[in-house]
């Protein structure tokens, strides 16, 4: 099974273009994780539930999401969602002003401008239109100009910086070892140790960060091992659930029914239509 990393790695460049853009369209959910590009997520229609750095705001048509660089975030929906995904990379402020310390609103309700702006990007996107990277570009350095310009809250001190980047270090660290030992028990007090810090300072801290407890957190990455598992193999929902780390099959099953409107059983009925 596959390891979750928090960190994600910026795809590479391609042709040293410094805009990557892409349509998604389905039901979308992503684990949290940052990266040093910003991403920019504009709905056209649906709806779902982001956490960036520990902070919830639900999400629909219209809105649009801006992720500033090493900000943790992950979505939760459980509609299908059309949207347009947008990776400008370091490289792209290269010759212009750009302050890396702002920090713009994590979400942008119903502006105008901005949706003249996708409306653009999106007719590029769906007619390859010739001069159609220069399109995009312009397109991009006019959307963050209009964020630059109105949309800054606020700008990273060094020390700041400091205490973000030891943050992301503990995280890193602690789910790290979630996803090496799911399988095993896991208290937050094995969790706070590996963060040098008390069971209640590690509490707080993990909710602040990620948007949910450790618990919450584990019981989810571990209903996603589940459903490999369900899907994949024809073990029992009790051989299941204690291989992905449940210690009790009807805690499980009231676990995964909690969080995929379904049970295990009728999950894996589902699967051989």
């Amino acid at each position: 099974m596959n390891k979750i990393e928090l960190y994600e790695k910026i795809p590479l460049l391609e042709n040293r273009f410094t805009v990557n853009c892409v349509e998604y369209n389905g039901k979308n959910r992503f684990q949290p994780h940052w990266h040093e590009h910003i991403e920019l997520l504009y709905f056209l229609s649906g709806s779902g539930q982001l956490t960036c750095d520990g902070r919830v705001y639900p999400v629909g048509a219209g809105d649009l999401v801006v992720v500033n660089s090493t900000e943790i975030h992950s979505f939760l929906s459980k509609h299908n969602n059309r949207y347009i995904c947008i990776l400008v990379y370091p490289e792209f402020f290269s010759d212009v002003s750009f302050d890396k310390k702002a920090i713009i609103e994590n979400i942008i309700h119903n502006d105008d401008y901005i949706k003249g702006i996708f409306e653009k990007i999106v007719e590029y996107i769906r007619h390859k239109k010739t001069a159609g990277d220069m399109l995009l570009k312009g397109a991009v350095y006019y959307l963050m100009a209009h964020l630059v310009d109105k949309y800054i809250v606020t700008n990273l001190t060094r020390e700041d910086a400091v205490l973000k980047a030891r943050r992301l270090k503990r995280l890193n660290t602690v789910l790290e070892y979630i996803s090496e030992n799911y399988q095993k028990k896991i208290t937050t007090a094995d969790l706070a140790k590996l963060c040098y810090v008390t069971e209640a300072h590690f509490c707080r801290f993990f909710k602040d960060s990620i948007g949910k407890s450790a618990v919450e957190y584990v019981n989810e990455f571990r209903i996603e091992k589940a459903l490999v598992l369900l899907k994949e193999t024809e073990e029992s929902i009790t051989e299941i659930a204690f291989e992905v780390g449940f210690s009790d099959s009807n805690y499980f099953s009231r676990t995964f029914k909690k969080l995929k409107n379904k049970t295990p059983l009728e999950y894996r009925k589902e699967q051989v239509k």
